[in-house]
């Protein structure tokens, strides 16, 4: 939509929809609304917000990228701070910048925070946000340890319109550039673009999103197009088919590696919804997780992929998966639909959702080789803290991916079978299916 200049689709209409059982639909709303108030990731996620988990990711899993995932511990933040508590921690900025919670429309579950400047450099600011993926790739990826910088950049962001994880990634891919010596200042309009340096930082990226001068033709389109145009420095760029990876060393969490690796849009946390049971080590139908595991994550990653399909085409908050299992949703559905679709009636839908983006995927001419993860994830291991030594080696993908591929019923260069797709219901794309043979 953006190449064609398109910036917004309205809808607008008169008439209230029509729901199979209005009075059923309102006694599930109550109750949900009681579960969903009393649950104890309510308390976290309104107390804190989505990134109230940092520093048990940071310090005690030693995942969270920092320094364009040179690391898996943001260790330079700490020596900064000089306490505990680093700026990036909610824990830390909730009680002095947040003014109030905010939500999306119609939610009783308000995880998100307004957070607010009133003196200073960068005064006045106001965001809602930032979030815990902006924690990381405003912050740890391009070692900003300041909260108000974060903030502003976040600002610069919104105001923009462009993603802050692909911004941050791009920016922190541009630094390892600078510190290898294959980009110089003169390249980026005389910029030093430096780790940590928060004044240059937030230049950047105001160049970056606006695509001004030889900083944004370079980096304007993300990490990939940038590799490309400079012809280097893809052995250290984090991305998966283009698109920037979020908040999670994967190197340390194979799962979600593999769901990484096979999102239909790249690099993609939403996608599987991995790495909640991943590190968590439990979640619905899954206990006893082990994330340093490749072993059995081909079902694991398909039927989550599943599952977060179902919640998408139901519109569910993902920030709500700890409380809307899938057995809590047929009775939903046939309230507001008058459908009477069991759970693995529902699991099946999302199945389909996923095929179709496979194969459609496969049609633009993505093969195996696209379901691939940074040489960064692969070569290097994390080099120090909770999860030093961890890496995912191309043999792990590929045998997951094999595992994976088993699991969907798809052939062994990742296309659906022919078989599979009718079984779905989708004769109408089942011809671009692969044709089991021997």
């Amino acid at each position: 939509m953006g190449a064609k200049n398109l910036k917004a689709i309205v809808a607008k209409g008169t008439n209230d929809p029509d729901y199979a059982c209005t009075d059923t639909l309102r006694e599930l709303a109550a109750r949900w609304n009681e579960t969903i108030r009393d649950h104890p990731a309510t308390r976290a996620d309104m107390g804190y917000g989505t990134g109230e988990f940092l520093d048990w990711m940071n310090r005690e899993s030693g995942t969270f990228p920092s320094r364009n995932w040179q690391w898996g511990y943001f260790a330079s933040a700490y020596e900064r701070a000089g306490e505990d508590k680093i700026e990036l921690d909610p824990y830390y900025w909730v009680p002095k910048y947040s003014a109030r919670n905010v939500a999306c429309p119609g939610c009783t579950k308000p995880c998100g925070k307004l957070f607010v400047i009133k003196e200073g450099k960068y005064a006045p600011l106001e965001i809602d946000g930032p979030e815990y993926e902006t924690l990381y790739s405003l912050g740890g990826a391009p070692e900003i340890a300041s909260i108000e910088a974060v903030a502003k950049a976040n600002e610069i962001c919104d105001r923009l319109g462009i993603d802050t994880i692909s911004a941050g990634l791009t920016l922190s891919w541009a630094m390892e550039a600078v510190e290898r010596g294959l980009l110089r200042a003169e390249d980026l309009d005389g910029i030093e673009l430096r780790f940590g340096d928060e004044d240059a930082f937030l230049a950047a990226l105001e160049r970056l999103g606006r695509k001004e001068g030889k900083l944004g033709e370079l980096l304007g389109d993300g990490v990939k197009a940038a590799c490309d145009r400079l012809g280097a420095g893809e052995e250290f760029a984090i991305h998966i088919k283009g698109l920037e990876l979020p908040a999670y060393d994967i190197r340390g969490a194979k799962g979600v590696a593999l769901a990484f690796a096979v999102s239909y849009r790249g690099g993609c946390h939403l996608t599987a919804c991995a790495y909640g049971p991943e590190y968590g080590g439990s979640w619905w139908v899954f206990g006893k997780v082990d994330r340093r595991s490749a072993r059995g994550k081909g079902p694991f990653i398909k039927l989550l992929e599943d599952l977060m399909a179902v919640y998408d085409v139901l519109g569910i908050c993902k920030f709500s998966r700890h409380i809307f299992f899938l057995e809590g949703l047929p009775e939903m559905v046939k309230a507001a639909t008058g459908l009477g679709l069991t759970g693995a009636e529902l699991l099946a839908v999302g199945e389909r959702l996923i095929n179709l983006a496979r194969v459609f995927n496969v049609r633009e001419g993505l093969t195996r080789a696209d379901d691939h993860i940074p040489p960064r994830v692969s070569r290097d291991p994390i080099p120090a803290g909770p999860s030093v030594g961890d890496r995912v080696s191309e043999e792990e993908l590929q045998a997951m991916l094999d595992d994976y591929y088993a699991a969907r019923g798809w052939s062994r260069e990742g296309v659906p079978l022919k078989a599979v797709l009718l079984a779905l219901d989708l004769p109408e794309v089942a011809d671009l299916g692969a044709v089991q043979v021997g």
